[in-house]
């Protein structure tokens, strides 16, 4: 299992970049990822690498015409942590 921790910066866009983060957020939880997240970072869980990067690779494409830079640090974990991501926090 893999802990993704994701920085998403958006440099050529001139709304809510919060509009594009919570799309990303929505991506991941439409192929059931599960992540917790603030405005700052997106922690994802996963066992599934590549499916992950296919992810970041459709977000980026969607978006990057706004210039848009994922940070990626991922480090090695154990089994998943024990919460739930409800639909108001998104």
């Amino acid at each position: 299992m893999i802990k993704a921790q994701l920085s998403l910066y958006i440099f050529n866009y001139n709304g809510d970049r919060g509009e594009i983060i919570r799309e990303f957020w929505k991506i991941l939880k439409e192929n059931h990822f599960n992540f917790k997240a603030n405005s700052f970072s997106t922690i994802v869980w996963t066992d599934d690498d590549k499916k992950l990067f296919e992810i970041l690779y459709f977000t980026y494409e969607k978006f990057k015409k706004y210039r848009i830079v994922f940070d990626i640090k991922i480090s090695n974990v154990g089994p998943y942590p024990d919460f739930e991501i409800k639909d108001s926090e998104l």
